[in-house]
């Protein structure tokens, strides 16, 4: 007797009347480790046997890469982890949605916690056994075609702690919700919304933070989940598929991890409270506790109404009448129909008003602290004996930025970690003055992102556009980049030592000519350049084009750019010594010919008569109705004329007049060039001037007001 109750034995029980589940488990997980790995592996090999890799080594380095992401982490496997945790979950305990069967089990001479664990753990073994096999079959194969190593083998091993974390999770999950409902259907949408709920509430709020909010942004700081671990297996896989070695994936890998054991051990005491706690009579019942109908209610009605709210206010362009309309009707329908699911019964559309008023009590009140702002989300600016330090990016550079591990990362990422500005008064000066200001009101508004790090040691992001026409924006700009703390948080070759050993080639050019610089002579070249930089500030690159660039290329493709200005002395000096200075202006005897391009946008941007946005277009702007004289069975006219230019005289005027289009200033005021004409110059092919050879034309803009007369004759718009 003591053996048939033992725990095995009652295992052992328990195993046989899961013959299916063990099935699907093992097969599935069989078939897919064992597909992907044939799969990937014949993929690289057949890429080998048509010459696609330089050398056997750099074949057998993506046949290792390929053996990982079969096996460790690849994107395929969630999804069969998040049906196996469900199904295993679900079928284990599905003995509690029959009446019948629960007085069966209750029956026998064996504890409710016993049996509880019996089921529990046989869930687990069943997962176990199936994934092993798995990683084991996937594993011969790929160890078939000499494809495994102990990178792989490492990768391997996390990888199977992550999975089974992520199993364990869902499998919580299941339980979770089996325990608290009665039947078949109403547990799978428990398992939906206890899976789901998270990720769809932040991206519901996220996107009415964007609707509602001026100065909503994810610049600096990226709002995501905090819970979900299915978000955080969505959001890393990549990171951890990608890592460079099993070392790099731990980092990444093994915090997630301890988070998801908190998660799934809290779920379990949850999963086995609410057993403990069940009555015999909830099986069938929709929901096994009747406290929790109203949470439950008031839970997924809230989110359902404000989703449908979004999605009404996406495809209406921003009606928000038609968005609170849509969110309480929604509301007044998810209400009853949750309602006809607690009872399965059409006559309990309108039971428990009290829930339902409280449900939509909450969705107009979501609505309403965004669209007013109620907690002041927009108008906040911190106190400045708060702040520690401030990052803020200003519109108008742009370069590439790597991290210690000579990796790319974005521009953001960078200024995160390494710009610190503690002169703080300056950017709260700005946010004071245009945070709350209006676009209209302002001649030539750009945006800035602010990241304020505050003495408690939270972070605040926020975005807002400022004039960079006004007087006050300029002088707050000049102090703020024209600091020491700011070069060194947007301009990386600040650094002296940024890698010097992976230089592999240094240019100059001024838009057209290119010379290489010896590598050796870097050191001098950005010693100049530094030194320079000291002038830097808006004034600087408000007022000037850069009159060159300096490229630092690195192995691997990595590359940097030093802007050079006119003012920049010690640096031209340096590059006149190395022989690579060329003046931004070109001499007509080295040019074959120029040919510009009048597209006339004094046309264009006045639409077209049989185009349906054009009456509103007209309207908008204000635009009268003898601004184009087209034929009105036109959608689109070209208005565009181009002309050639092949005498000496013309060309050295032209000359006189241009900038190299990449070589612009972004922060230039909108009319610092002049964007209606685009101009191309093409070099004489026998000239000792060295331009790039690889291209046959250049790309010029005229400089603003600066078009020469017969130019503009020669490219006028005649009409039909």
């Amino acid at each position: 007797m003591t053996s048939k109750n033992s725990f095995w034995a009652s295992s052992r029980e328990n195993h046989k009347r899961r013959i299916w589940v063990w099935i699907v488990a093992i097969l599935s997980q069989i078939l897919l480790y064992g597909a992907m790995s044939m799969i990937y592996l014949s993929r690289i090999r057949n890429q080998y046997e048509m010459g696609t890799f330089r050398s056997v080594e750099a074949f057998r380095r993506a046949m290792y890469q390929a053996a990982r992401d079969a096996l460790a982490f690849s994107d395929n496997l969630w999804p069969v982890i998040l049906f196996l945790g469900a199904v295993i979950g679900m079928q284990g305990f599905s003995y509690l949605y029959d009446r019948r069967k629960v007085d069966m089990y209750h029956s026998v001479p064996v504890s409710k916690k016993k049996r509880f664990m019996v089921i529990y753990v046989n869930g687990i073994i069943i997962y176990l056994t199936g994934n092993l096999l798995g990683l084991v079959t996937g594993t011969v194969i790929a160890a078939a075609q000499k494809a495994v190593n102990v990178d792989v083998l490492a990768n391997e091993g996390l990888a199977f702690l992550w999975n089974f974390l992520l199993f364990l999770v869902i499998y919580h999950v299941m339980i979770l919700a089996v325990m608290l409902t009665g039947s078949r259907f109403v547990t799978l949408c428990m398992f939906g919304v206890f899976v789901m709920y998270e990720i769809v509430v932040y991206w519901i709020l996220d996107s009415m933070k964007w609707s509602f909010f001026k100065t909503a942004t994810s610049f600096y700081l990226y709002t995501n989940p905090k819970i979900s671990p299915l978000y955080d297996c969505m959001d890393a896989g990549w990171e951890l598929k990608n890592a460079k070695d099993a070392a790099q994936a731990a980092q990444k890998c093994l915090p997630l991890c301890g988070k998801w054991i908190l998660i799934a051990a809290v779920l379990f005491a949850a999963a086995y409270l609410c057993y403990s706690k069940r009555q015999s009579e909830a099986a069938g019942r929709p929901i096994a506790y009747r406290v929790v109908e109203p949470i439950i209610k008031i839970a997924v009605v809230i989110p359902a109404g404000l989703l449908v709210g979004m999605v009404v206010l996406e495809t209406s362009f921003n009606n928000e009448m038609l968005m609170v309309t849509g969110m309480l009707v929604s509301g007044v329908i998810f209400c009853a129909a949750m309602e006809v699911l607690f009872a399965f019964d059409i006559k309990s559309l309108f039971k428990h008003l009290w829930s339902g008023g409280i449900a939509l009590a909450g969705i107009l009140a979501v609505f309403c602290i965004y669209k007013w702002d109620i907690f002041g989300y927009d108008s906040y600016i911190p106190e400045q004996n708060k702040i520690e330090s401030i990052a803020i990016s200003v519109s108008g550079y742009y370069d590439n930025y790597w991290d210690e591990n000579f990796e790319y990362i974005s521009q953001a990422d960078f200024e995160k970690e390494h710009m610190f500005i503690t002169d703080t008064e300056p950017v709260l000066a700005l946010a004071r003055k245009f945070q709350t200001a209006d676009e209209e009101q302002m001649s030539d508004a750009r945006s800035v992102q602010v990241l304020y790090r505050l003495q408690s040691g939270r972070q605040v992001n926020r975005s807002f556009l400022i004039d960079y026409d006004d007087a006050d924006a300029q002088a707050q700009l000049n102090r703020i980049m024209g600091s020491e703390a700011y070069r060194k948080g947007v301009f990386q070759s600040m650094s002296k030592d940024v890698f010097q050993d992976k230089l592999m080639r240094v240019t100059y050019t001024n838009g057209a000519a290119k010379v290489v610089i010896p590598v050796e002579e870097v050191d001098r070249l950005k010693e100049a350049w530094m030194k320079d930089m000291e002038q830097y500030d808006f004034t600087l690159v408000r007022e000037n084009h850069p009159c060159g660039q300096i490229s630092l290329q690195y192995v691997n493709y990595m590359s940097s750019n030093l802007l050079v200005y006119e003012e920049f002395e010690n640096t031209i000096a340096c590059l006149k010594e190395l022989e690579a200075y060329y003046p931004v202006k070109l001499n007509a005897a080295d040019i074959d010919y120029i040919t510009v391009t009048n597209y006339h946008n004094e046309l264009t941007e006045a639409g077209y008569p049989n185009d349906p946005g054009y009456e509103l277009y007209r309207e908008a702007w204000g635009i009268a109705d003898t601004a184009v004289a087209v034929s009105e069975e036109d959608v689109y006219v070209d208005y565009s004329v181009r002309e050639t230019f092949y005498d000496e005289e013309q060309i050295s005027e032209i000359l006189e007049n241009l900038h190299p289009v990449w070589l612009t200033s972004e922060f230039a005021g909108m009319d610092a060039t002049e964007d209606s004409y685009s101009v191309e110059v093409v070099f004489k092919k026998d000239t000792a001037y060295p331009y790039e050879r690889d291209s046959y034309y250049f790309n010029y803009y005229f400089l603003g007001g600066q078009v020469p007369e017969f130019v503009v004759e020669a490219t006028a718009y005649e009409g039909e």
